[in-house]
């Protein structure tokens, strides 16, 4: 399978109510949450549904183990750390994204949070044409 990063760019005002529960359910609740999930057609017709609201791209695995390392979280908004994983049983990052792209493990089940609150992209949303990497990679560069 091949993993997605959605990215919410739009805010929470005048949002319809159907919309706004396929963004809940793809963990998407506020402006620049970021989340990746599996791909599927269920996933698919999600982010048509809600695609005024979010931008999303096939995410490359050495993107999504760099997005882990920096930006997880685990409960109480604690940073995901190699010792936390060792104690759930993962040895590393990279097998914990394996095994989340093979449907293995699940997130919340971990104690994973299974969005990342990101910082706004430096220099801005462009006006252009841009895809999610574009956008993630620029949020990343933020540093916060």
């Amino acid at each position: 399978m091949t993993l997605l990063i959605v990215i919410r760019v739009k805010g929470t005002i005048n949002v319809r109510s159907d919309i706004r529960k396929t963004l809940e359910l793809l963990h998407l609740k506020r402006k620049f949450n970021a989340t990746i999930l599996r791909d599927s057609p269920v996933v698919r017709g999600m982010l048509q549904k809600a695609k005024d609201y979010i931008v999303w791209h096939e995410l490359p695995y050495e993107k999504a183990v760099e997005l882990f390392k920096k930006k997880g979280k685990v409960n109480g908004m604690r940073a995901l750390t190699l010792e936390y994983l060792n104690l759930k049983g993962i040895n590393d990052f990279e097998t914990l994204v394996k095994q989340f792209d093979d449907g293995k493990i699940n997130l919340k089940k971990l104690g994973i949070k299974p969005f990342f609150c990101m910082p706004p992209p430096k220099k801005g949303i462009p006006r252009s044409k841009y895809t999610a990497l574009d956008l993630l990679e620029r949020m990343m560069q933020n540093g916060n």
